[in-house]
């Protein structure tokens, strides 16, 4: 393989595959086979030593050596692999270590032995292609583990009972949580109109967006953020939304955290919790039977109607209610309300509408 000054830009469009390849979630194996088809070879292999995140090393394979045996046909472990085809084809390869020394990348490339030989240019087109796959493999590992923090962030909200809308600098969404999506469908307080939140109310529509202009304002100085607090009415005429508005400074290095001015925070108090049994059971070290009960006065249930719920006389129940406090340490129902959706238990479901 060479590249001639007259076959530069097709190299050129090589390296737009292999980039667009390492960017788009596809399997590295996908990648590595163009690295084969362009070295015209008969495999290829990139070896990861990981030496912070897992410690571990990893290999890929392009996918003709995926299942290898060795001569007798018994199938060969990875690193085995790798040493099988460095013994019995032409070998080239080049690495990479990164700048914080966290991991080592190699990039393996295999001819027969009779196929032309490796020279100079090929070894230089090998050191290009093992820091583009190094860049596109850590920027991968970024992208998922951010990933993974914003869907977990998003979850935990959710089950907090808290919707969040973000806005951009003109004002405009850029993303709502699923919960905030919930409120908003419903069209009740709050509403989206035109890419924008707009309270249902035309009057407290006005100070709705007054609260917003000042956070996009606070946002783009330094001055420290401060939250607005606000109360709308909802039109179906149960009790208001909440709503806190607040200014966002943002990482202006990152193109997307910049574009994020204001976070609006949505809380329905008509969204009350619905905890689970075995988790409450699990915290409180509570049998079944007071697990139940525990969820049910949570719920908002009377001791009355909790028993009657779980077909259980009033003293029974008592007597379930007695050993809760005795094992939690406190001595009114509504401590017990309160001790509940204050632990974690309550981000082990979703949100319940109340009837």
């Amino acid at each position: 393989m060479t590249f001639h000054s007259r076959s530069i830009v097709e190299f050129g469009h090589f390296l737009n595959r292999v980039s667009e390849s390492l960017h788009n979630g596809g399997p590295l194996r996908n990648t590595l086979e163009l690295v084969r088809e362009q070295f015209d070879a008969y495999a290829a292999v990139v070896v990861i030593e990981d030496r912070v995140r897992t410690g571990e090393t990893f290999y890929v394979f392009t996918e003709i050596d995926e299942n290898m045996t060795d001569d007798s046909g018994t199938p060969l472990p990875r690193p085995a692999q790798l040493s099988y085809l460095t013994e019995r084809c032409q070998p080239m390869s080049a690495s990479l270590v990164t700048a914080d020394e966290s991991a080592r990348y190699t990039l393996w490339v295999f001819r027969d032995r009779a196929d032309a030989k490796f020279n100079e240019e090929a070894a230089s087109v090998c050191e290009i292609l093992v820091s583009q796959l190094a860049r596109g493999i850590e920027m991968s590992w970024r992208m998922g583990a951010n990933e993974v923090e914003r869907t977990l962030y998003s979850d935990v909200m959710d089950r907090l009972y808290v919707g969040v809308v973000i806005l951009d600098h003109s004002g405009k969404i850029v993303r709502a949580s699923d919960a905030a999506n919930r409120f908003l469908e419903a069209r009740d307080g709050l509403q989206i109109q035109g890419n924008r939140l707009r309270a249902t109310s035309a009057k407290e529509d006005r100070e709705f967006q007054s609260a917003i202009k000042a956070a996009m304002s606070s946002a783009a100085s330094a001055e420290a953020p401060a939250s607005r607090g606000l109360s709308l009415t909802k039109l179906s005429g149960s009790r208001n939304l909440g709503v806190i508005v607040r200014p966002i400074q943002a990482n202006k290095d990152s193109a997307a955290a910049a574009n994020s001015a204001v976070a609006v925070y949505i809380r329905d108090p008509e969204t009350n919790p619905e905890v689970e049994g075995e988790l409450v059971r699990q915290l409180f070290d509570l049998t079944p039977a007071e697990a139940a009960v525990a969820r049910r006065l949570t719920a908002g249930l009377s001791l009355e109607d909790a028993a009657t719920s779980l077909d259980i006389s009033r003293n029974t129940a008592r007597a379930h209610l007695r050993s809760i406090f005795s094992k939690s340490g406190i001595t009114r129902q509504t401590e017990l309300v309160r001790l509940v959706l204050n632990s974690a238990v309550i981000l082990g479901h979703g949100p319940r509408q109340a009837a």
